[in-house]
């Protein structure tokens, strides 16, 4: 007859090597994707102020609530340097009465001359 071996004792590993395997695999895709991201994000620098100066300079006067909304927007974000933060103060501050009036009168060529100098030197630092 036969006898049945008794079971070897073994140290599993695995549970240690698959841990291991997960941290560094997470390690690994956190550096990847700073990496893309700062990559993405310098590309994007150049290509978003355009984007939101094309935006800027399209906007259409014919409603004039709609029109101080974007260009509020827009602008406040082509803001970077001190001489444009103060341009663009002066112009919101213009276009704060078309933004808040249910029905708003057309834009007047004050507000128009404000946003014509500020679309020019927004054009000249980019």
């Amino acid at each position: 007859m036969r006898d049945i071996k008794p079971i070897i004792d073994m140290n599993d590993y695995s549970l240690y090597w698959f841990l291991a395997t997960l941290i560094f695999g997470i390690f690994i895709g956190y550096k990847l994707y700073k990496k893309f991201y700062k990559i993405g994000k310098k590309s994007c620098k150049i290509d978003c102020e355009k984007y939101y100066f094309v935006q800027f300079s399209n906007i259409d006067w014919s409603k004039p609530k709609e029109a101080a909304y974007l260009a509020t927007r827009y602008g406040e974000v082509l803001a970077k340097d001190r001489r444009r933060k103060e341009l663009f103060e002066q112009m919101r501050k213009r276009l704060d009465s078309y933004k808040y009036k249910k029905d708003s009168d057309k834009v007047d060529t004050e507000t128009l001359n404000y946003y014509n100098l500020y679309k020019k030197v927004c054009d000249e630092s980019i």
